[in-house]
């Protein structure tokens, strides 16, 4: 057990992992998306969708590292990345991603939870067309104006309105 019932788990390989660190590996991806969304800068951004991958393989756990003030000995982690991370150990969200969510809805990230739509996909799904949400999307499909939207596929497009369509029954 680690801090705050923090449980760890051995994977496939037989590497200890840590389930709040892949929590906070998630936020840190959710973060990446909703910046690029944003228009933040790619290359800044890219920093958290690959420290999501390091700190979701850590061996040690991340809030136990926050604890005893010592993150900046994960890789890539300086003082304000160590920020966030507590930010999001201590209250499940940080400025930075609030910050962009007034401009960008967080909703916009359940578009890249669907399979074939990455985060170009749904940046210009949400730039171009204004779709910030699987409801909204699906909406779209059923009007037809996902017509000659050449990053998704005819294919793509069929198997996300069915998926949405799942959801709704």
């Amino acid at each position: 057990m680690g801090p705050k019932g923090d449980t760890s788990y051995t994977d496939q390989k037989g590497r200890t992992r840590w389930r709040r660190n892949d929590e906070i590996a998630d936020k840190l991806k959710q973060l990446h998306d909703i910046l690029i969304i944003g228009g933040y800068e790619e290359s800044h951004a890219t920093r958290y969708s690959r420290l999501a991958y390091t700190i979701s393989r850590h061996p040690e756990s991340v809030e136990a590292l926050h604890d005893e003030g010592r993150l900046s000995a994960i890789s890539g982690v300086g003082e304000t990345i160590a920020e966030i991370i507590g930010e999001f150990i201590e209250t499940g969200t940080c400025n930075k991603l609030e910050e962009f969510a007034e401009h960008t809805p967080k909703t916009v990230l359940e578009l890249t939870a669907l399979p074939g739509v990455g985060i170009k996909t749904a940046k210009a799904l949400y730039d171009e067309l204004g779709i910030d949400s699987r409801a909204s999307l699906g909406e779209a499909l059923d009007e037809g104006k996902l017509e000659g939207f050449k990053l998704m596929t005819k294919g793509t497009q069929a198997k996300v309105r069915q998926l949405i369509n799942e959801d709704l029954k």
